[in-house]
């Protein structure tokens, strides 16, 4: 399993100011105890990431496969560490005092795993389980990705991606997958999991650079929507009695449990009964 990451939820910051030279003052009288401080000194090894513009309240650093963005604001500190192999996201929010305030982690940008906030005394005052609607959990996801379609979500590849989210239309929790195909830089397939089963509900094959064609996500709802007109619309009649085809489906349902249940009771003499030569 590759290392945990954390990820936060990014407070309300505003005013930006030119504060970095004040605060790397400040880190070198760091407290002696278990609550966690901002230090600039963590990162004096790291090189500056020449990919990103530089400015003097905002650093981009790298080292190996990680790459770290610190933006000093009037109010406090908030780094972001991304890897450039996996979709894990760290993100830390500090206080003017250097102090942590909010901890967690992101898959794919979509917040997983725990926030937890804390006060300037390093006092837990909140806790978010990001996981909590989703029983079918991501780790569960990433297996089933992997088995079924032999393509690891861990390890980041252009074109791939996941999302989780609970729509309004389903009122359920659901997983998107995207994934790239390697014979066809445009080809993508989508796959919508249910965020409590685990079930595959739906997949179909899209193109990227096709503006007109309908977002998966509405092929599937469009898919209920006739689903559901069929079930309500006329099937069959047996014995004069019209049936939808959901009602038949109910009625065969309950149709096969009474024989099972009384196939030695003579039901068969119900169903067909035997005709008496005149």
């Amino acid at each position: 399993m590759k290392k945990i990451i954390f990820l936060l939820s990014l407070i309300s910051l505003w005013n930006c100011a030119s504060q970095s030279n004040k605060i790397t003052k400040d880190n070198n009288e760091i407290k002696n105890d278990t609550m966690e401080y901002f230090n600039i000194d963590k990162y004096k090894d790291w090189e500056v990431d020449t990919d990103h513009s530089l400015y003097e309240n905002r650093k981009f650093l790298k080292k190996g496969n990680d790459r770290v963005e610190i933006n000093f604001y009037k109010d406090g500190i908030v780094v972001q560490i991304i890897s450039t192999i996996n979709p894990y996201t760290v993100y830390k929010s500090y206080f003017r005092n250097n102090s942590l305030q909010t901890i967690g982690k992101e898959f794919y940008q979509r917040n997983i795993g725990k926030w937890i906030f804390y006060n300037e005394n390093g006092k837990i005052v909140k806790e978010i389980d990001n996981d909590k609607p989703y029983p079918f959990s991501m780790e569960q996801l990433i297996e089933k990705i992997k088995k079924e379609y032999n393509v690891n979500l861990e390890q980041k590849t252009p074109g791939t991606w996941a999302n989780r989210s609970i729509p309004e239309e389903l009122k359920k929790p659901v997983y998107e997958v995207h994934l790239a195909y390697k014979d066809h830089e445009l080809k993508r397939q989508y796959v919508l999991i249910d965020g409590t089963t685990g079930k595959t509900l739906f997949t179909n094959d899209y193109f990227m650079n096709d503006d007109q064609s309908t977002p998966s996500f509405f092929l599937y709802l469009w898919s209920l929507e006739k689903a559901e007109q069929e079930d309500n619309a006329y099937y069959k009649t047996y014995q004069g009695k019209d049936y939808t085809k959901k009602e038949w489906e109910i009625f065969e349902e309950e149709w096969h449990k009474n024989y099972k249940e009384n196939k030695n009771k003579g039901f068969w003499d119900d169903i067909f009964p035997v005709r008496k030569k005149k």
